[in-house]
């Protein structure tokens, strides 16, 4: 089975709420220099399931990311899939991409995956750690016109289709997609990301990680980048919270609570 995972670099998830910044007029938001770029978490879920399939039937995992500005730290994290047992990486870095939406992005992505032509089934995240829109992976479903599920926890191969575990409320329920099938991946204890054994590292330290332009992949400049982008950010500003705080008091605590829940009876919260 050949795996396509798409995988995207977020600002550290675990970084203060103090680090960020708001340009009003560029309307957009700014980190310190500093600020360590790391895959997303549901795509590294994303890679572990790809992984445990490759285990299961055979085949080839090729991970792909898109990165405008930071090529370095990119290779670096495709470097990371590749140590974790995937086996090929590409990257996809050309000044044509920024300023891409999620629109924008899927049809970048599709365009590559089509370049790559082989492929069962297509891994996302079930959304990005950054901006939480969960688009990208049905785009690009929809672009190469194959189904799509999300979000799921397991991915199981049987002939000539996949069985997908997609979480509903209350649990999750079993499909039967054909390949080729996208699927996005949501956390799972089933699917955390191994620690890359060092053999791995050493290997993923020596491969050649090719890089690919818009004009490699053959996408129209009119779909990508900001020419591309479907969303205009209208405003962009840090939210501001706030709030009254009242205190109930009593002669004990029987009494402070039926005074609490006489005035929640006023303001018929209850």
């Amino acid at each position: 089975m050949n795996i396509v995972v798409c995988i995207k670099q977020v600002p550290y998830p675990d970084t203060p709420a103090s680090a960020y910044s708001i340009d009003p007029a560029a309307k957009k938001i700014s980190l310190p220099p500093e600020t360590p770029l790391v895959i997303s978490p549901f795509d590294e879920n994303a890679v572990e399931t790809a992984i445990q399939l490759k285990k299961q039937t055979g085949g080839n995992v090729t991970v792909i990311c898109l990165a405008t500005n930071s090529e370095k730290e990119a290779i670096r994290d495709l470097r990371h899939t590749l140590a974790m047992g995937a086996d090929e990486a590409i990257l996809l870095n050309d000044p044509a991409f920024d300023g891409g939406d999620s629109h924008a992005t899927a049809h970048a992505l599709a365009a590559a995956i089509k370049k790559i032509e082989s492929y069962d089934i297509i891994l996302c995240g079930r959304q990005a750690a950054d901006w939480d829109a969960g688009q990208v992976s049905l785009g690009v479903a929809e672009i190469l016109g194959i189904p799509a599920a999300m979000p799921a926890i397991k991915v199981e191969s049987k002939e000539n289709c996949v069985h997908v575990n997609r979480i509903i409320d209350g649990g999750y329920e079993t499909l039967e997609m054909p390949c080729p099938s996208l699927v996005a991946i949501s956390n799972d204890e089933g699917n955390v990301p191994r620690i890359a054994p060092l053999p791995g590292v050493m290997k993923a330290s020596k491969k050649k990680i090719p890089i690919w332009s818009a004009e490699e992949i053959g996408v129209d400049a009119d779909r990508i980048g900001a020419a591309g982008a479907r969303t205009v950010i209208e405003e962009l500003t840090i939210p501001e919270f706030g709030g009254d705080c009242e205190f109930i008091d009593g002669e004990d605590l029987a009494d402070a609570a039926a005074k609490l829940a006489d005035r929640l009876r006023e303001e018929k919260i209850i």
